[in-house]
């Protein structure tokens, strides 16, 4: 379960900032699909490093 959580997590923040690279680098700034593209890859990273960050820290109740 450790690892199939970890994997979902690596998933959402590579997913995430790979989202962000290309929204930011190629979108005119507030443009509309430029503020959709961060709210929803910003999205996706965030919860990829909330999960990294809730697995390092309360690994112990959850490999019982």
């Amino acid at each position: 379960m450790f690892l199939l959580f970890m994997l979902f997590g690596l998933v959402f923040l590579i997913s995430g900032g790979i989202g962000l690279f290309y929204t930011n680098a190629n979108l005119a700034a507030w443009s509309t699909l430029w503020v959709f593209g961060n709210l929803t890859f910003g999205t996706f990273a965030l919860f990829g490093v909330l999960i990294l960050f809730f697995l390092a820290f309360f690994n112990a109740e959850i490999d019982r």
